[in-house]
């Protein structure tokens, strides 16, 4: 049985194809158009999403028809321009259970506990325009119930002319990152700005909003107020950069406040050590070590596309398993975010024979341990290895690595590459097997969605992972998952004795990350990367003759 999900809302649009439900293939839009969450840069949708690339990928890969589906399934929030004319009547399942299937049918538990946090979801009421803001589910088996939900409404502001909604956690943070100066769907500057702050703020955002158990509320009244309190805050500063990292310190306190306080309540509910989370504000990966640390579940799983993206995931997999009664079969295995295509050695070939007069090209019989040696010489390596990883974070397949025992790099990688704000940090990536030696956690982080404390003897070892507050967003290496990314790694700390990478997204600032070979010889030859290694060629630029 073939089922195809369709993923996103007004952005992050997504497509996700199963067969008698295992994941064949799983793709954002963006990856293919090369806009970034499917947006123009006024927000509006880009007309690229109506050619549903990313439907059409998915079918390449497993090489069958729209056809050969037998059963379509999207979310209730999804903008229609990205449902193509189909042969069956897709089936519409509500936003919040989308992003709750999404990351229980992917985890390992058969019972857990089930969180979903983000802006928005389902419209309930369109006269007064209210939404579900927060979902609490319990599953069981093949069961998703639904235990509990918190609604709001939303206004628009003839002020500034965007909506206010009430009752949303990932508006409140939203809200707090766009008056602080950063964009749309940029909240994970906010995250990586709030440990350059104190706690200056801290006691006057909490007459901001209440939270009792599960239940969040801010009205539009507190928001407003809100707003206002911030603007004058930044009006008033002569300090900007550290005012603003108050503020961030102060909404992502908050935040993390709040999801304990969520997340003790669910656990009253359900009784259960496995606790599952997705929705936009899942991937606040501070807070998920906070919740980790400061309730009762010993377990948490977070799918590594837990915005609005990985609905596609979700509505294929509820539509299989419950929709078609379908048990959940092995739960041993890990989910692996590597669902994008396979690329033949012969596309590979195609691509580097476009580019011959600008790159030269070496295939070595051990390309890990030569690129492992480059690593510890200072170079910068894009990785492109096999299949793309689904989700925001580059998970070893679609990424740049480098040395991260020099202080300094942090910063040449910035300046040559990735031209982004300073204090944003980049992320290590550990072998399985040191994890606990380097850093505070125990719990594996596969998908980058922990950010524990590196371990004090070992943040000199590691300076360019290591953020303002001693802190890393750590991603667990397993060589079960990525046996290539587990082998390069292992090299490395063969080579100098230290087992972590810094590892950031291949792609330029504003950029998707890349999928096709194309992308990533387009984004290595317009960038100062010293090497690309695709599928074991290692590809340097070469010295043109001015």
């Amino acid at each position: 049985m073939y089922v195809l999900g369709i993923g996103g809302s007004e952005h992050d649009f997504s497509a996700t194809l199963i067969k008698d439900g295992e994941i064949l293939c799983s793709i954002e839009d963006e990856r293919l158009t090369r806009s970034k969450y499917s947006l123009q840069k006024d927000l509006s949708i880009t007309p690229l999403a109506k050619e549903w690339r990313s439907i059409q990928y998915c079918l390449d890969q497993a090489d069958i028809t729209l056809n050969e589906i037998d059963c379509f399934f999207g979310n209730d929030l999804m903008n229609k321009d990205y449902i193509p004319q189909l042969p069956k009547q897709i089936v519409m399942l509500n936003h919040h259970l989308t992003h709750a299937a999404s990351t229980y049918y992917t985890s390992p538990y058969n019972d857990a506990a089930i969180l979903v946090v983000d802006g928005i979801g389902t419209l309930i009421d369109s006269s007064s325009n209210t939404h579900e803001t927060i979902s609490l589910y319990k599953g069981t088996n093949n069961e998703i119930k639904d235990i509990g939900k918190v609604h709001g409404s939303g206004i628009e502001n003839p002020v500034s002319g965007w909506t206010l909604f009430e009752n949303s956690i990932g508006r409140f943070y939203y809200r707090v990152t766009a008056e602080i100066g950063f964009g749309f769907l940029e909240e994970g500057k906010t995250m990586g700005l709030a440990p350059y702050g104190k706690e200056t703020y801290v006691g006057d955002f909490k007459r901001f909003y209440s939270i009792d158990g599960y239940i969040f509320r801010q009205s539009h009244e507190q928001k407003l107020e809100m707003v206002v309190y911030i603007r004058n805050v930044l009006k008033n500063t002569k300090d900007r950069f550290h005012t603003t990292a108050d503020l961030a310190y102060a909404v992502q306190h908050h935040l993390e406040q709040i999801m304990i306080s969520i997340c003790n309540a669910l656990y009253d509910i359900t009784q259960s050590k496995n606790l599952c989370l997705a929705g936009g504000v899942a991937l606040n990966s501070v807070a998920n070590l906070k919740v980790l640390e400061n309730t009762p579940f010993e377990n948490i799983y977070v799918q590594p596309a837990s915005g609005d993206a990985g609905t596609s995931i979700g509505a294929a997999l509820y539509g299989f398993h419950v929709l078609n009664n379908k048990p959940r079969e092995d739960l041993n295995n890990l989910f692996s975010p590597y669902l994008g295509k396979n690329y033949s050695e012969r596309e590979m070939l195609d691509s580097l024979d476009k580019h011959g007069n600008l790159i030269n090209i070496e295939k070595p019989d051990d390309y890990v341990d030569a690129v492992a040696k480059l690593l510890t010489k200072g170079s910068i390596i894009a990785w492109f290895n096999g299949r793309s990883e689904i989700g925001p974070r580059a998970l070893g397949n679609r990424s740049i690595l480098v040395d991260p025992r020099r202080k300094d790099m942090k910063d040449i990688l910035n300046k040559r590459v990735k031209h982004r704000e300073g204090f944003r940090p980049f992320a290590p990536i550990v072998l399985e097997e040191y994890q606990t030696e380097y850093f505070e956690l125990e719990h594996p982080s596969y998908y980058m969605l922990l950010v524990p404390k590196i371990k004090i003897d070992k943040q000199d070892k590691i300076p360019a992972v290591t953020h303002a507050d001693g802190t890393g967003r750590v991603q667990t290496v397993s060589n079960k998952l990525n046996p290539q990314l587990h082998a390069l790694v292992s090299s490395f700390y063969k080579q100098t004795g230290v087992p972590v990478l810094l590892n950031t997204s291949f792609n330029d600032n504003g950029e998707p990350i890349v999928e096709s070979p194309e992308d990533a010889l387009n984004c290595f030859l317009k960038t100062d990367i010293d090497y690309l290694v695709i599928n074991g060629f290692i590809i340097s630029k070469k010295v043109l003759d001015n």
